[in-house]
């Protein structure tokens, strides 16, 4: 009878074991989701607290590695509007990237958008994270345009859906009409 009993305990902490392991495994993307989310707001917390030092923290190595805390500092500095808040309203994960949409709230200087006071702004932003030795880090794109923000909301009709940024002046042109999707010339 002891061996029966052996046999069945083992048998429970092997599928206590197996159920962990599944359990753990299904909840993999939604904590990166989770993570990269309260990662995101904080950073920006940081930001609309004047606190640059410690929102460079949240940098993607590589990017620390070519901007210096300074550069990062001065960069947020020259900053034309001032950061309330923001909101997560969603995240993606695949595997160590993740990419996530926010509602950034700014304050945009009546003087800057040639208003009598200042303009509360909601902006949509989307952000790419990725993990680096198990630690969700913001990777920026330098081809931000700040003054792009500012004076599509100075227009008196500026909704924040129609915020978007710029396409990458390097980025590939769209098809010709009428071309040739094979060799891409003119029919």
């Amino acid at each position: 009878m002891s061996i029966d009993m052996s046999r069945i305990k083992t048998l429970f902490l092997a599928s206590g074991i197996g159920l962990l392991l599944l359990l753990t495994a299904g909840c993999g993307s939604k904590d990166s989701a989770e993570l990269v989310g309260q990662r995101a707001v904080e950073r920006w917390d940081l930001l609309a607290g004047k606190h640059a030092v410690k929102a460079y923290d949240y940098l993607s190595p590589g990017y620390r590695s070519t901007h210096t805390l300074e550069q990062y500092v001065a960069f947020i500095a020259t900053a034309r509007m001032q950061w309330k808040s923001a909101k997560v309203d969603s995240v993606q994960c695949e595997s160590d990237i993740c990419t996530a949409k926010l509602t950034v709230v700014a304050i945009l200087p009546g003087a800057v958008i040639q208003r009598p006071s200042d303009m509360e702004y909601p902006a949509p932003v989307v952000e790419k994270w990725v993990r680096s030795d198990g630690q969700w880090f913001f990777l920026p794109d330098s081809k931000i345009d700040a003054k792009n923000v500012v004076d599509q909301a100075a227009s008196p009709a500026a909704p924040a859906s129609t915020l978007a940024p710029e396409p990458a002046k390097d980025a590939a042109p769209p098809a010709a009409a009428g071309a040739d999707p094979k060799d891409g010339h003119k029919q």
